[in-house]
Formats: C-alpha cells, sequence, structure tokens
C-alpha cells in the first residue's frame, strides 16, 4: 500500500481558535458622567478668569459708575490754574505760559506734565485766553512784538491779537479762545477752561 504525499492528508485537522468575547461596552451612565465632569470642570475653570477680569476693569468700571465731571470738564475742558493776574503784563502785550496738568487713565496717573500752552492778554482790564496752537497743523504760534500780532514759523498764518485770522491764511478759523474763570480771576488767579481742538477743521472739535 502506498503512502500519501500529501502531508495534510494523514495530518488530523487542527482545531479553530475559539472565538474572542466582544469588547465590553462601558455602561451608559459612565459616559454621562464623564461629559457631566467636563462640563463642569470648564465651568469651574471660568471662575478665575471672570474675577481677573473684573480685576483689570474694575478702575473703568468705576469711573463710567461715577459718572460725574469736574467743573469746566465739559466738551473735553479742564479748568487748569495757569497764572496769577499779575504776571500778565498791563499794557496788553500777550504773553505766553504753559499748561501744567495730571495726566491720568483709567491705571496710570502721570502728575505735573505739560499738556500745552496759552496765550493771555490784558485787554482793558479783561483777561483773554488762547490756545497757542495754530488751528492750521498744529503748529505754535509765536508773538511778533514788531508786527503786534501771533504769526505762525510753519505755514505763515496770521492772527490779530483778538485772535482774528488776517487774510488770506491758510488756518480754517481764528485762533481758539479759552474761557477764563472770572471768580478766580477776582482772586488774582487765571483759571482756564483749557481744552485743545483738532486742527485743520472750519469748526472747533475738541479732542478727548
Amino acid at each position: 500500500m502506498q503512502r500519501s504525499l500529501n502531508p495534510r492528508a494523514s495530518s488530523p485537522r487542527s482545531p479553530a481558535p475559539p472565538l474572542l468575547p466582544a469588547a465590553e461596552q462601558p455602561p451608559r451612565r459612565h459616559v454621562l458622567a464623564a461629559i457631566l465632569a467636563t462640563m463642569i470642570g470648564g465651568i469651574v475653570s471660568l471662575f478665575p478668569l471672570g474675577a481677573g477680569a473684573l480685576v483689570f476693569l474694575d478702575p473703568i468700571l468705576r469711573g463710567k459708575k461715577k459718572g460725574e465731571k469736574g467743573a469746566g470738564e465739559e466738551n473735553g475742558a479742564k479748568l487748569l490754574r495757569v497764572a496769577t493776574k499779575d504776571a500778565i503784563p498791563a499794557d496788553g502785550t500777550p504773553v505766553q505760559v504753559p499748561v501744567i496738568a495730571d495726566l491720568k487713565d483709567a491705571w496710570n496717573l502721570e502728575p505735573m506734565q505739560p499738556v500745552g500752552a496759552v496765550y493771555l492778554r490784558n485787554h482793558g482790564g479783561k483777561v483773554e485766553c488762547f490756545n497757542a496752537i495754530c488751528p492750521h497743523a498744529g503748529c505754535f504760534v509765536a508773538y511778533s512784538s514788531d508786527r503786534k500780532c501771533f504769526q505762525c514759523p510753519c505755514h505763515t498764518s496770521s492772527f490779530e491779537l483778538d485772535g482774528k485770522r488776517i487774510m488770506p491764511s491758510p488756518s480754517p478759523r481764528n485762533m481758539d479762545q479759552l474761557k477764563v474763570d472770572e471768580a478766580k480771576l477776582s482772586e488774582g488767579e487765571v483759571w482756564v477752561e483749557f481744552v485743545n481742538y483738532y486742527p485743520g477743521k472750519e469748526k472747533q472739535e475738541p479732542k478727548p
């Protein structure tokens, strides 16, 4: 009897591998708990962020809550002391004086900083005040004692002693006159409602 040449024919059939159990799925309540925990963690993490934002915005919120303006602060004006009445020449010659004020925003305070300059003039016992900035391009005007007028060194704008333009003029308006506090003036001090206006505009537009 001849032996079979096929080795598989004589060997017993190997048993099939056992079936692996299907992966167990986590219970639904575990999934819901995980989602809920994630949501709570996200909400809790917002509290430190919100607290930090409140601390950062607190100065602004307090400023808005007050909503009060001091005397002469309408339209961006600030009532500031610029000189004494005795410092103004009695003959009507204009004198330029610097304007010093505290610069303050929501977080910082810079005391006693120059914010501009004004010309003061005694006109018949009445003190007149003009912003020293030329309304044309924002240069500082100078007083010409020879011509008895104000002159801008940048673009030849000229102004009379009462601030009116000498035509023709590149300036779109007269010099910006500022209000003098009469009550303070009666006490010998010159306080003005100081405000800087945008140059290059026909009508006065106060800067913030």
